[in-house]
């Protein structure tokens, strides 16, 4: 059977995504997620029809935050939903049993899910990656015992078309006709007793009568309304689940506080240099604001910043605030060297293949 895709959402950058799906036969046993303020890397754990696991390569970046939702035995998922914009900001996976925690940061322009149609399981995932997961749908593949069991259902409504033929109908008019050549012969003593016997049954109806009046059972439902009503609260326990699950978020913090500790660290460096400045803006990718985070933390120069480590940068974005998160520094270091050579043209060349600072 062909496997089915819904989706994806999200944004157009990054590379498609390769090779993220299970083999036939086989069921998803974890989904592995790295996040932060958007999901940055996925990766799916499985069991082959063997029993063996199985883990498929890891897709996207590396997130400051590492979860794993496992799947019991029994258990496979169903779909997918959570909130995307230029990236899959969060995710959260369904199951035919339950719902996992919401992985991710808690913005996005738009709200998505897919789930499988019925009898059916996601078996991978589809869309673009590169620092995050910039854009996600899901594949689906009817499962194995579904389809054993509608073959089983085709197979045992087909047995049941020859019983339905009417030979009865056939026997009951010839029982018909007996009854009628024997009515003919001795129709005054066969026909008066039948009917008084079928008359006499409603006798016991008349015995019957009386069990209505003994409406115990009545009394009973009327109690029944004051058990019930403890009921209630019992359904309103239910919402806990998820007082238990959000404190996953406030996880940050602790990374939030080694950055900022390390913003200080380059702003004294900064402020006891005094280095000189470039005009930082000529970098595509990085305009005032992020010329001025760059710079509170020593990073002013072309020099200085062709020699900046591409996880350094994003480090310092990450530390900025969530609206620089957004900026994509892979190609400033390439763009600074030329820039600090005053090779224009080449950076222009270099730039023409770029959008806000990322292969087009």
């Amino acid at each position: 059977m062909e496997d089915g895709k819904l989706g994806p959402s999200g944004g157009n950058g990054g590379l498609p995504l390769q090779g993220v799906v299970i083999p036939a036969g086989a069921r998803i046993s974890e989904v592995r997620v790295t996040c932060g303020w958007f999901v940055d890397s996925i990766q799916i754990g499985y069991t082959d029809a063997a029993g063996e696991s199985h883990l498929l390569p890891e897709v996207g970046g590396h997130g400051s935050h590492a979860h794993q939702f496992a799947l019991e035995t029994g258990e496979y998922l169903v779909g997918i939903s959570g909130r995307s914009g230029r990236y899959v900001d969060s995710i959260v996976f369904h199951t035919n049993l339950r719902v996992s925690p919401t992985y991710g940061g808690d913005s996005g322009e738009h709200a998505f899910s897919f789930l499988a149609p019925e009898d059916s399981e996601v078996v991978g995932f589809f869309g673009n990656a590169d620092w995050y997961i910039d854009a996600i749908g899901i594949l689906t593949r009817g499962r194995p015992d579904a389809v054993a069991q509608g073959a089983l259902a085709q197979k045992s409504a087909e047995s049941v078309v020859p019983v339905e033929a009417q030979p009865k109908p056939a026997k009951r008019a010839k029982k018909a006709t007996v009854v009628a050549a024997d009515t003919d012969a001795a129709e005054p003593a066969v026909a008066a007793p039948a009917k008084p016997a079928r008359k006499a049954k409603p006798s016991p109806a008349a015995v019957e009568a009386p069990a209505r009046p003994v409406a115990s059972p009545l009394q009973d439902a009327t109690v029944a309304p004051a058990v019930a009503t403890p009921a209630k609260p019992a359904q309103k326990a239910k919402p806990s689940p998820a007082a238990v699950e959000a404190p996953a978020e406030p996880a940050s913090p602790p990374v939030e506080s080694r950055q900022a500790a390390a913003v200080a660290t380059d702003v004294a460096a900064d402020v006891a240099t005094g280095a000189p400045s470039d005009n930082l803006e000529l970098i595509e990718g990085i305009g005032p604001k992020i010329a001025e985070v760059l710079a509170q933390h020593g990073i002013a120069t072309f020099v200085v910043l062709a020699n900046t480590p591409v996880e350094r940068l994003r480090e310092i974005l990450l530390g900025a605030g969530r609206r620089f998160a957004v900026a994509d520094p892979t190609s400033w270091p390439n763009q600074a060297t030329l820039a600090a050579k005053g090779d224009r043209d080449a950076l222009k060349l270099l730039q023409s293949s770029l959008k806000r600072g990322r292969a087009k």
